[in-house]
């Protein structure tokens, strides 16, 4: 038998490695494999250098780097590089979720990730050599930087993974939509810190949304509202409560008990003419749900997008979907949906800082499919 094929190698760029940090929950199945649907998957890939941005008292950075012989280098650049004058890895994947960072007075906490991706991509245009790269969750705190950090991912043809795991996550029931599905309106749940969670429900509302007739065209108008007056929207019609109720219906995670809290919600009008509702209802659920109502069918459809919220092995779905990207070249979603969602996101939280205006979006005026 010839000898093993070397495992590609990749750089690991965290805000922080902490017990169920995202980093903990990626990155720990990427050194050491993981569970999914009742199979064990050894790892296809090696993470062989970290760049740490802040190291807190339960810091697992260093203990996982000793374990797995990996060098933590001071710098973005560095790690890429493997401390050498040339990159020496074959993908890049960041986690700038969690640690300790101000925010924003629309309410971002102001994650460095646009500063990681301008300085990776300034390595790569450096060396004329472009790696697959991973960058979790969405792309960034400010319009501008989310905006061009997909131009430029499009523009340098850069294979690119991104976005929530949540789309990923198993359906319980499936549904299982078919592209070109005629819907008239969407409704997804969260819960938790609205700014944080709240995304996860944006962007599976899209991750739907795309599916319809036509595909994407883009986003009117966004607006937050909190308390009695999500209600009242309801009444007036803005967003179905029928539809709320058909979501609720399949919660699968125990929600504790919340004192007095008030429900808030995302509307979203697309530009034509679909209307879609982000609901986040802590006292409700801890469930990403969702819930459609189809033209030409009168009972609703909806679905639990489950996560195990102790054990994180959905989770598992997005390492694969790296390793597919690393060996493929594949890209499994369009990173426009998380443009999208990254702006409905910016948007809502903007009409939350105006009192519940609604916010015109033309920036959002993207169309894929």
């Amino acid at each position: 038998m010839g000898a093993a094929q070397p495992k590609p190698r990749v750089a690991c760029i965290l805000n922080a490695y902490y017990p169920n940090s995202h980093a903990d929950v990626f990155v720990s199945r990427l050194l050491d494999g993981y569970r999914l649907n009742h199979e064990w998957h050894d790892p296809r890939l090696e993470a062989v250098s970290f760049y740490v941005d802040q190291f807190p008292a339960n810091d697992l950075a260093r203990e996982q780097a000793e374990e797995h012989g990996i060098k933590i280098y001071p710098s973005v650049t560095e790690a890429m590089r493997c401390g050498g004058s040339r990159i020496a890895v074959d993908a890049v994947a960041v986690i700038g979720e969690h640690g300790v960072y101000p925010r924003n007075p629309r309410g971002n906490f102001m994650y460095p990730r646009w500063r990681y991706f301008d300085e990776i991509t300034r390595v790569m245009r450096e060396e004329k050599r472009v790696l697959p790269l991973y960058q979790d969750k969405y792309f960034a705190y400010e319009w501008a930087d989310a905006r061009r950090t997909c131009d430029r991912a499009r523009e340098m043809k850069i294979p690119l993974l991104c976005g929530s795991t949540v789309p990923l996550s198993w359906q319980r029931p499936p549904v299982n939509l078919d592209r070109g599905v005629r819907y008239s309106e969407l409704l997804t749940t969260s819960y938790s810190d609205i700014e944080e969670h709240a995304y996860h429900g944006i962007e599976l509302l899209q991750s739907m949304a795309e599916r319809r007739s036509g595909g994407e065209t883009g986003v009117a108008s966004v607006l937050w509202c909190k308390g009695e007056d999500v209600w009242s929207l309801a009444a007036k019609g803005e967003w179905s409560r029928e539809l709320l109720e058909a979501a609720l219906a399949h919660r699968i995670n125990l929600v504790p008990e919340v004192a007095d809290d008030a429900p808030q919600a995302f509307l979203i009008r697309y530009r034509d003419g679909l209307r879609g509702a982000v609901l986040h209802v802590n006292s409700m659920t801890r469930d990403y749900l969702f819930a459609a109502r189809l033209k030409q069918q009168t009972a609703p459809v909806a679905t639990c997008f489950y996560i195990q919220l102790n054990l994180h092995n959905h989770w598992s779905f997005m390492v694969r979907n790296f390793e597919d990207l690393v060996l493929r070249h594949k890209e499994p979603n369009p990173i426009e949906r998380t443009l999208v969602a990254n702006g409905i996101m910016l948007a809502g939280l903007e009409s939350r800082l105006r009192g519940g205006k609604w916010v015109d979006t033309p920036e959002l005026a993207i169309s894929y499919s």
